[in-house]
């Protein structure tokens, strides 16, 4: 498995997001309980539909939270880096030079971007430009496409 890259914040999200998943898994455990004791028509059970539509959503959740606990070992912490080079939480002016246009990001440590001016450390972009400097020339791909970009500034926030 590939590392994940976060912030402290970053971190901090994964670890509620995994709080959050238990969370679910005990509502529906309750409500597994409550489907399993309601009447059912039929032969019992197998003719509860909201009990085994619960059990299925079990399952899934179960291996949600396993997937996502197994990946704790994968993670690895990032602090603040020099001001000269790419880093967390810092604006970065891009040329893509294939196109000629400038777009500027904040890199930010955590799994998910959460709007369109964010790049996570994880994606394609992120993980190339993370400790790189301004002028340094760098390619990247995404599924068969590849991209060549330019550093233009880094600004910290």
């Amino acid at each position: 498995m590939s590392k994940i890259y976060l912030d402290r914040k970053g971190y901090e999200n994964y670890l509620k997001s995994l709080e959050d998943i238990k969370k679910e898994i005990d509502d529906n455990a309750k409500l597994m309980s409550l489907y399993a004791s309601e009447d059912t028509y039929g032969d019992g059970w197998h003719d509860n539909f909201a009990y085994e539509e619960a059990m299925h959503k079990e399952h899934e959740l179960f291996s949600k939270y396993n997937k996502k606990k197994s990946m704790l070992k994968d993670i690895i912490i990032l602090k603040d880096n020099n001001d000269d080079l790419v880093g967390l939480n810092k604006k970065i002016k891009i040329l893509f030079l294939d196109d000629n246009l400038i777009e500027e990001f904040i890199l930010v440590g955590d799994i998910i971007s959460k709007d369109d001016n964010t790049i996570t450390v994880n994606s394609p972009l992120g993980s190339v430009i993370y400790g790189k400097k301004v002028g340094d020339k760098v390619k990247y791909n995404v599924d068969d496409i590849s991209y060549n970009i330019q550093i233009l500034n880094i600004i910290n926030n």
